[in-house]
């Protein structure tokens, strides 16, 4: 009797186990597809290829919210892309697409995903008319941009 308890025990894991890697590889397979979609867009290729532009910069911060995306770098510290998705071609506002940008513009550039470098933060923005909307930030860790400013102003070091 117990073991027969157990078997069917051991045989519900397997089908739960089963039953969630199904949904698992569903889900991924959608989110695949909607990235390649986005990513085939007008808007996002022109994204990119500012950002490609601009790449010799060190980024501080990159914030990636529903009315579009903001670059800024470390020194001198200024806004160095300001990115509009409604000037753009896309109006759409909403939380999904914000996340599907934020994770193309983390694959495009891989050293956004650095540990010891950079920090995803997600947080959300208060419009004026009371909508709640998610937004994302990949932000410069303290020890790594401190790190960079000392290299930069090590040849600025004067001997006197």
């Amino acid at each position: 009797m117990a073991d027969s308890l157990a078997m069917i025990g051991v045989l519900l894991c397997g089908i739960c186990a089963a039953g969630m890697l199904i949904c698992y590889a569903k889900n991924h397979h959608s989110e695949s597809s909607q990235l390649d979609r986005l990513r085939r867009t007008a808007a996002y290729k022109e994204l990119k290829a500012k950002l490609s532009l601009i790449n010799r910069h060190d980024f501080d911060e990159v914030r990636v919210e529903c009315s579009g995306s903001t670059v800024t770098s470390v020194c001198p510290a200024h806004i160095v892309l300001k990115y509009s998705f409604k000037q753009n071609g896309n109006s759409v506002r909403n939380d999904s697409y914000t996340k599907l940008f934020a994770e193309l513009i983390a694959q495009d550039l891989p050293f956004l995903t650095e540990k010891k470098a950079y920090k995803l933060y997600p947080y959300k923005v208060y419009r004026p008319n009371g909508k709640i909307e998610r937004a994302y930030a990949f932000i410069m860790r303290r020890a790594y941009k401190d790190y960079l400013l000392y290299e930069r102003n090590m040849a600025e070091l004067k001997i006197y």
